[in-house]
C-alpha cells in the first residue's frame, strides 16, 4: 500500500476476514499499536482488479473518495477478488 517508491509492506503480519458486507484487515498483536482493524465495506470500493507486476500477480483494491491502491498478494488477494466478483454479480442481477 503507498504510492511511489516506498509502499508499506506487512508481510505474513496481516490478517484478512472477508464477508458479504466487505473485508477486515489487521495486524499481528506485537505490532498493532496504534494500527486499529480496518473494515471496508463492499459499498466503498471503487474496483478490484488482478494486474500482474513482473512475475508476480496480485489483487489491486481501489477505494472511493482518493484512497491509496490498496495491493494483496498471494490467497488473500486472490479471495477478496473472489468475494467482490460474487457480490457484484449479485447486485448486478435484476430486480435488486
Amino acid at each position: 500500500m503507498g504510492s511511489g517508491f516506498v509502499p508499506v509492506s506487512y508481510g505474513n503480519c496481516l490478517f484478512v476476514t472477508i464477508n458479504e458486507n466487505g473485508f477486515r484487515v489487521s495486524i499481528l498483536f506485537l505490532f498493532r499499536f496504534l494500527s486499529p482493524p480496518l473494515f471496508i465495506s463492499w459499498a466503498k470500493v471503487e474496483s478490484v482488479a488482478e494486474k500482474q507486476f513482473l512475475f508476480m500477480r496480485y489483487t489491486a483494491i481501489r477505494i472511493r473518495d482518493n484512497w491509496p491502491i490498496i495491493s494483496f498478494y498471494g490467497k488473500a488477494g486472490k479471495h477478496i477478488l473472489e468475494a467482490h466478483a460474487k457480490v457484484s454479480s449479485k447486485s448486478d442481477r435484476p430486480g435488486r
